[in-house]
Order: C-alpha cells, then sequence, then structure tokens
C-alpha cells in the first residue's frame, strides 16, 4: 500500500479518512495488518454498493447505517473495550468491533464513497458523526450505529463534563484529519500501555511528535516509555526536556526525583 506520510507538514484532508487510518496502523501494528486491512475495506465498499438501493441521500444514510450494524453486526465492543485491536482498523472490519472513533472512521469513510457529507465530531469522551440532511445534521453515535437527539447528544455531553455542562454549537464542530488522525493514536496509546505493549506505544508516541514536534507532555510521555524499555540515557533526555518547559508543572517535580533514580552509567560490554 501507498502509506501517507503523517507529520505537521502533510496535507492530511487530501486524503480518504480509512487510508489515513491504514497508514497510521502500518506504522504502529505493522504493514501487513494495514495490507490486509485495505483489501478488507474494498470488499466492504463493494458489499454494501451491491446492496444499496436509494438514490436520496436521507435513506442512503439509514441504509447503510442498516447493512453496516444489523446486517454485519458491527458494532462497538463493551466487554473489552480498552484493547488496542480496536484502534486498528484492520482489525475492527476483521472482527466487526471497535470503539467510537475507530467506527465512526469507518462509518465516515463509507458513507464519503456514497457521496453523503458526513463528518466526525471530537465530542468529549465520544467520538461522534453528522450527516447533512437538508438544511439540519443527523448526529449518529457509530459505537452502534444510533440517530441521536440534540437531547440525547447533551446526555453524552454531562456523562463527560458533569451535570452542569450545557451543549453548544463549540462541542459539535466538524474535525479535521489531523484531529481524528490525534484521537485515534492517543486512544491506540493508552491501550497499548495497558497491555503492556511499550514498543508499539513507542511508535504511538513517535508519530504524535512527528504531528506535534517539541510537545511537553508528548515527549514526557515517550520518556517514561524508554525508561520500561531500559533505555535511561533516552528517558532522562525527554524528562529533561520537559522539566525546562514546564518548570511550574507539578509533576517536574516528579521527574527531578525520577531523573536520580535512572542508572546513566555506561554499561560493559562483554
Amino acid at each position: 500500500m501507498n502509506r501517507v506520510q503523517i507529520d505537521e507538514w502533510s496535507d492530511l484532508e487530501a486524503h480518504d479518512i480509512a487510508e489515513l487510518a491504514l497508514s497510521m496502523a502500518a506504522r504502529v501494528y505493522g504493514e501487513q495488518s494495514a495490507l490486509q486491512g485495505q483489501a478488507r475495506l474494498l470488499e466492504l465498499e463493494q458489499w454494501i454498493g451491491e446492496r444499496l438501493q436509494a438514490e436520496e441521500a436521507d435513506e442512503l444514510r439509514r441504509q447503510l447505517l442498516t447493512l453496516l450494524y444489523r446486517e454485519l453486526g458491527f458494532r462497538g465492543d463493551w466487554q473489552d473495550y480498552f484493547s488496542s485491536a480496536h484502534c486498528d482498523l484492520s482489525e475492527v472490519m476483521r472482527r466487526r468491533r471497535g470503539i467510537p472513533v475507530s467506527l465512526g472512521i469507518l462509518l465516515m469513510q463509507l458513507g464519503r464513497e456514497l457521496g453523503l457529507k458526513v463528518e466526525g465530531i471530537c465530542f468529549p469522551g465520544h467520538f461522534l458523526v453528522s450527516f447533512e440532511s437538508g438544511e439540519q445534521l443527523v448526529y449518529v453515535d457509530p459505537f452502534n450505529g444510533e440517530e441521536l437527539s440534540l437531547h440525547q447528544v447533551e446526555l453524552l455531553l454531562r456523562g463527560a463534563l458533569g451535570n452542569l455542562a450545557s451543549l453548544s454549537g463549540q462541542y459539535l464542530q466538524p474535525a479535521t484529519h489531523w484531529e481524528v488522525m490525534e484521537r485515534l493514536l492517543n486512544v491506540g496509546k493508552a491501550a497499548l500501555l495497558r497491555e503492556e505493549r511499550m514498543s508499539e506505544a513507542l511508535r504511538c508516541c513517535e508519530l504524535l511528535l512527528c504531528m506535534k514536534p517539541g510537545d511537553p507532555l508528548e515527549t514526557r510521555d515517550r520518556g517514561f516509555i524508554y525508561e520500561q524499555l531500559d533505555c535511561p540515557q533516552f528517558a532522562a533526555d525527554d524528562f529533561e526536556y520537559f522539566i525546562e518547559q514546564c518548570p511550574d508543572d507539578p509533576v517536574s517535580d516528579m521527574l527531578k526525583l525520577q531523573l536520580q533514580s535512572l542508572d546513566l552509567s555506561p554499561k560493559t560490554l562483554h
């Protein structure tokens, strides 16, 4: 597959959202997974295209949701929500299980292939998808394929931010491809750390730092991963950078103690 370069200079909007997710998967989970994902996506697009019988946008949306979630059984996975497999688009298509952001990427890709105007929304705590319907927008929860009223969207907001939160337009802005990829990478990194798959978590960090060079929080996270990978000098460099950039952050005091405990002595080779 032609891997898309993902960094701060890349025009991610020029690429399909699924192409970006599979390029990211190639970097993090391996080239083979991404190649399989590309084949699965083509097969899925063809299967859906052969079964659609509508031309009008609203009916196309309804048929797409029915085919994807009811006929094929795609759905969110509550039982194993934090699995890293849910952040690998190829695995999402193979297992037909995912989380809101990965299922949302798939729904956006399929909808756009059909000519629908569909956007992702980096909503607090829960990725959403919106479809244009005349002068209105229809909001869809990609976790289960259900269309949501504004009241239901506000309940999601309160679940994430507390009962005093009030729904406003700022929470419903369309996300850029850059923002969607950043969200997917952050969720993937957290899942891989939880599974103690440090090398792959490091690849997520490296990709995020390609997108946000010099970001102190990401550099700090990379330092923690280097420490787990027994690379104390790299860890020390990242911790020192964070302390220099964020001297007033409470974590800086903890990292100063951490630096003292790192074994930076040269290793003897036998």
